[in-house]
């Protein structure tokens, strides 16, 4: 268990302490009350936090019908932002920006937000001060376990990242990620820390991320990495329906899991894989990537390759290779060779096994925001590794919920479709290979906009097919009247 932290404020975006205060005041059977305050609250919380301010404003006019000791005391209570940034850079080419966040403690994290083509926007957030899996390619878990996030600082992160984009917001001192008009689509729980190991404040932080009154993010943009917390991956299907996972698997064996992932030896790989079925059974729309650090020399290998193809065949996931970013570890690991990574890809989408996989570019490298390279660089808090999450500052660790976008360098490797269908005509199904060009796989992706459209084209079209049956109804009947005259 993480050590407890001294928190002297609350943030209005913990849903769970705001919830307890409003069924305190208005009573235990109120909770359907309690709720729906909460959620107008937050949604007055969600604006005036991205607009910059300091505090949520909750006169009548603002956020009518709450109970008046809620307008009285929140402000007393609760405090709209709890954290600050303490720094923040952006890459050279304006694609990448990195936050160090200060907790209220003392504590740092540090988030990235990363800006694609076509304007798209994806946040990786830290859900832990530390991680005590100890991955050994990975700065943070040198840290160890330092603390839990709680939920309101989580979301403060989503906060942080989307007042970038208002020319309004306290980011206005700071360089903005270039040529982005609007604010964060796409959320990651890929930093500091293993998602599951603070499972209720990440699960309570979902809520609100996917909430259409709150943040409303689509649930299908929003991913979380383990590397493989079993009971907590059985109770995430339930808890939070709808998002992706991310599995942070590293070695095709146990063996070989143990030696890069220490903790590997508490969850079994068989036993994980049982869990990655149960997830994979809650339906066909949903995504699962399977992350593989590649390190040189270590499991880098055509015969890791084809390891790794055996143990995916007939689950359908997108394999993601990573190549190493070297970090100050103890294990002193290599970048593997690019020639290595392109064979263990050719493996993978080779007719053998004709597995869907992409070869992760990194981003924000010139600011250390690329995977795991982060934790010492400044100060024993701050931290940007892999954790159980797989790491940041990556170009397609957000498509699983959407574009899948493979760039494994000019060589020309990216993607291939199980079954040797789909992609963009048949270039997945002729050769495995496609170009830089060509790895773009658009998937479309329903809003809660595209369901009301459709909701009243239908309400539309019955509303004409009654008419004209009105109609038809009418001039039958004044055609039998005529006959009968």
């Amino acid at each position: 268990m993480a050590p407890a932290r001294k928190l002297t404020r609350t943030s209005l975006f913990d849903r769970s302490a705001l919830v307890a205060f409003l069924e305190d005041g208005l009573g235990p059977k109120r909770k359907d009350a309690a709720a729906k305050h909460c959620r107008a609250i937050l949604h007055a919380a969600v604006r005036d936090a991205e607009a910059g301010l300091d505090a949520v404003n909750l006169s009548e006019s603002r956020v009518p019908g709450i109970p008046k000791f809620a307008r009285d005391q929140i402000p007393e209570r609760f405090a709209l932002i709890t954290t600050t940034i303490a720094d923040c850079q952006t890459s050279k080419d304006g694609s990448t920006t990195k936050m160090v966040v200060e907790l209220q403690d003392g504590h740092r994290v540090e988030s990235v937000v990363m800006r694609h083509d076509k304007g798209r926007v994806t946040l990786c957030v830290s859900s832990q001060v530390g991680c005590k899996m100890g991955c050994t390619f990975c700065a943070t878990g040198t840290l160890g376990e330092l603390g839990n996030l709680t939920s309101g600082e989580i979301l403060e992160q989503l906060v942080h990242a989307n007042r970038l984009f208002n020319d309004d917001g306290t980011g206005a001192g700071l360089r903005r990620v270039s040529g982005t008009a609007h604010g964060v689509r796409n959320l990651v729980f890929m930093g500091m820390g293993e998602p599951l190991n603070n499972y209720d404040a990440v699960v309570g932080a979902i809520g609100p991320m996917t909430d259409p009154n709150a943040f409303a993010l689509a649930p299908s943009r929003v991913t979380v990495s383990t590397v493989g917390v079993v009971p907590k991956m059985r109770r995430l299907v339930r808890d939070a329906p709808g998002v992706c996972l991310a599995l942070s698997l590293h070695a095709p064996n146990q063996r070989l899991r143990e030696k890069i992932v220490p903790t590997a030896t508490a969850y079994k790989l068989p036993d994980i894989l049982s869990a990655l079925d149960e997830y994979l059974a809650t339906g066909p729309k949903v995504r699962t990537m399977i992350e593989y650090c590649v390190l040189g020399g270590v499991n880098d290998t055509t015969e890791c390759a084809r390891e790794l193809g055996e143990l995916m065949r007939h689950r359908d996931v997108i394999v993601n290779l990573i190549p190493y970013n070297p970090t100050a570890t103890p294990m002193g690991h290599s970048p593997p060779k690019m020639e290595d990574v392109r064979a263990m890809c050719a493996v993978l989408t080779g007719p053998e096994f004709n597995q869907f996989t992409t070869v992760r570019h990194e981003m924000g490298q010139d600011i250390s925001g690329a995977c795991g390279q982060l934790a010492l660089k400044k100060g024993p808090s701050v931290g940007n590794g892999n954790g159980g999450a797989g790491g940041c500052g990556t170009g397609d660790i957000e498509d699983i919920g959407g574009v899948v976008r493979g760039a494994a360098g000019d060589d020309g490797v990216g993607l291939r479709r199980r079954g040797g269908s789909g992609g963009s005509g048949g270039a997945g199904a002729a050769g495995g290979r496609r170009s830089k060009a060509e790895v773009d796989v658009e998937r479309p992706q329903w809003t809660w906009e595209d369901v009301a459209l459709v909701f009243l084209l239908v309400v539309a079209f019955g509303s004409f097919a009654v008419m004209v049956a009105s109609l038809g109804y009418h001039l039958w009947h004044m055609g039998e009247a005529g006959e009968e005259h």
